[in-house]
């Protein structure tokens, strides 16, 4: 809201490039962005002044408890997955499209990094199901993101050092560092490549490292995993056709998270592929093109039915997978509703494990008949 005078009291609270001292809300008290997170454009801070009060942020300030506040029984954190891969996306964006005039490129990434890193371990059902139910923007951004969740979630089975983990997500964030805005066209895409796109694509393992030196990144596993995540067992891999005993395990395990990441989102000329299906085709191929312990733990930690996929339940009722249990087969689920009639007035949580909710198939989110962003509920996590 503006002030008498004309300005908007909120301009000197929010700048570009510094994170946000305050909640940001609309005087009908929907939270735009939260505090802490950056405000990365001009065009962005435009569209906050628009839309945002001062009056409500303080209001909703003065009435909402701060979830990370400390109480009488001990810290609570309040964990909202789906936000905070929305928050994320955007940021990583802007690095990836802007990292040569970015000087504080690296200091930024590892950042996003370590945010990425701590959801997996807190959220990682969350961190799944976000994968496959929000809506792509921006698509090398979006699936960076994909690759550096199951990256972090395969690499904490292996019991990775911690600093070799972090790099791991980073390479994962940046590997295409030098074809994003390419990537952003391929998406929409349905012709075939023009030779000037092969081109681009076969170099950009190695012009991604050359961005990232120019950007003052001087770790030599962050610049080898970059350079190697498209290299092959067979030695049909890309850009120096390595034999696989020269191949770093961990840009082995980020080539796989790189291709399970594309297989789960659609493209103009297919769509998307049942997760299950996806697994169903790196198992086959295990130990040919891929080493057969990482697929292991990809289906281990994914599960046959990950979360966020859809499914129909012997109780002839359709769902969403909520969450993982110890039996791959029987995760938690959440009924949205029959079979032959409208949506529930809220999700209905199911043991999978009980005869009468028992998983009968998967199937695609077009058939499911709920819009995903209505979901994201589900995934909240409060942490005491």
């Amino acid at each position: 809201m503006a002030s008498s005078s004309g300005k908007n009291p909120l301009d000197s609270l929010i700048k570009v490039g510094e994170a946000l001292p305050i909640n940001l809300y609309t005087k009908s008290g929907f939270l735009l962005l939260g505090k802490g997170h950056y405000v990365l454009t001009d065009k962005q801070k435009e569209r906050l002044l628009a839309h945002s009060s001062l009056e409500a942020s303080q209001r909703a300030q003065q009435n909402k408890p701060d979830p990370t506040a400390k109480r009488a029984d001990g810290p609570v954190e309040l964990i909202e997955p789906f936000e905070e891969v929305r928050h994320i996306t955007p940021s990583l964006d802007y690095l990836l499209n802007c990292a040569l005039s970015e000087p504080m490129f690296e200091l930024k990434l590892r950042e996003l990094a370590e945010r990425l890193l701590a959801l997996c371990d807190k959220v990682p059902d969350g961190l799944l199901a976000s994968m496959l139910l929000l809506p792509i923007q921006r698509y090398t951004a979006a699936h960076s993101i994909h690759t550096a969740i199951l990256a972090a979630l395969i690499s904490k089975r292996l019991d990775t050092p911690a600093d070799a983990r972090l790099i791991l997500i980073a390479a994962a964030l940046t590997m295409n560092l030098s074809i994003a805005p390419l990537m952003d066209e391929l998406y929409s895409q349905a012709t075939p490549l023009t030779p000037e796109q092969q081109e681009e694509i076969a170099g950009h393992p190695l012009l991604s490292s050359a961005i990232l030196r120019e950007c003052g990144v001087t770790d030599e596993l962050w610049h080898t995993l970059v350079q190697q995540h498209h290299e092959e067992w067979d030695s049909s891999g890309y850009p120096e056709r390595l034999e696989r005993t020269d191949i770093h395990p961990l840009a082995h395990l980020l080539h796989l998270a790189d291709i399970s990441a594309a297989k789960l989102v659609p493209r103009s000329y297919r769509k998307a592929i049942l997760p299950q299906n996806a697994l169903a085709q790196l198992f086959k191929n295990r130990d040919q093109q891929v080493d057969s312990q990482y697929v292991t733990l990809l289906v281990k930690e994914m599960g046959v039915y990950p979360p966020g996929s859809f499914v129909r339940l012997a109780s002839h009722e359709l769902g969403v997978v909520v969450a993982r249990r110890e039996r791959a087969d029987q995760p938690l689920v959440a009924a949205l509703r029959r079979e032959d009639g409208a949506a529930y007035g809220g999700p209905l949580l199911r043991e999978t494990r009980l005869k009468e909710y028992q998983i009968v198939g998967m199937i695609p989110l077009s058939q499911a008949g709920i819009r995903p962003q209505y979901l994201s509920a589900l995934w909240k996590k409060r942490k005491h």
